[in-house]
């Protein structure tokens, strides 16, 4: 999981942060007074890495590779924000 850290000044800066995350696509995973914890769904995979999985194994699984291919790359890419007020 990739964390990264985001810091702020004031109380209000704080919950304008959070909107503006949450505006972006983040989800609010916890909060408190000076710090929040926000998280976004690693994705699907790339189309290089699905066109490299269905090459090899296309034949063999008929597309099944893809899905659990998305599945990992959702599953193990998960990005987490926190904001911290200072």
């Amino acid at each position: 999981m990739e964390t990264s850290i985001k810091r702020v000044e004031s109380k209000k800066a704080l919950e304008q942060a959070i909107e503006d995350s949450q505006a972006e696509g983040w989800k609010l995973k916890s909060s408190s007074d000076n710090v929040a914890v926000l998280e976004q769904p690693g994705g699907l995979g790339g189309a290089v890495g699905h066109i490299t999985v269905l090459i090899f194994t296309c034949w063999w699984t008929f597309g099944i590779g893809n899905v659990l291919f998305a599945a990992y790359r959702y599953f193990t890419g998960k990005k987490e924000l926190r904001i911290k007020m200072r």
